[in-house]
């Protein structure tokens, strides 16, 4: 049966789901048509650890939503995947595109805010 390799990069306290520490990197062989929950299910990564996920460095899900778990993957894309306690990536600091699927979800909830509990 054909496959894919997708690229992943696990970000804070799920990185440890990679074999790493703060950070891990790591080829994820999936069927072809899988699609991001997939991913998650393999990596045996609950959707309450999860935080921030980038597909190909486009914005596909936030801390709280579930937008990005039926997003197709292709072969050779490069999935981030920050833990809930991950702050945002500075590297997205002026701004990033987002994924239809996350961009209909914020239209539907409205504005998103962080909430920091001490």
């Amino acid at each position: 049966m054909p496959s894919m390799n997708i690229d992943v990069a696990l970000y804070g306290d799920i990185a440890k789901y990679g074999g790493g520490i703060h950070v891990a990197q790591l080829k994820v062989e999936l069927p072809p048509e899988a699609c991001v929950g997939d991913l998650l299910e393999k990596l045996g990564l609950a959707a309450h650890e999860k935080g921030y996920i980038f597909i190909n460095a486009v914005l596909a899900d936030m801390p709280g939503l579930d937008a990005a778990r039926l997003e197709t993957l292709h072969d050779g894309d490069h999935v981030g995947i920050f833990s809930v306690s991950h702050m945002w990536p500075y590297q997205y600091r002026d701004g990033f595109p987002m994924t239809e699927r996350l961009a209909e979800e914020v239209r539907q909830r409205g504005a998103h805010h962080h909430s920091y509990a001490s």
